[in-house]
């Protein structure tokens, strides 16, 4: 669940700074499908460097954080 929730603020990201999918998928060096499925959810299973190369697509920072289970 919380992958689907990550990939909902890259695409709500995108979307509020006026980027089209292309130009970002252009920046992270991928076709512009991978990352729509990425952002439609039918890949679920991004790396770390993937979803680095994404912040930085946008210009923003990746912050990974381990937290306990409540």
């Amino acid at each position: 669940m919380a992958i689907l929730k990550l990939m909902s603020q890259f695409k709500t990201v995108r979307e509020s700074q006026g980027m089209t999918l292309a130009a970002v998928a252009t920046r992270m060096g991928i076709d512009p499908p991978a990352l729509s499925r990425l952002e439609t959810g039918k890949m679920l299973n991004p790396t770390i460097a993937t979803l680095i190369k994404w912040a930085e697509a946008l210009g923003q920072k990746l912050e990974v954080d381990l937290v306990p289970d409540s």
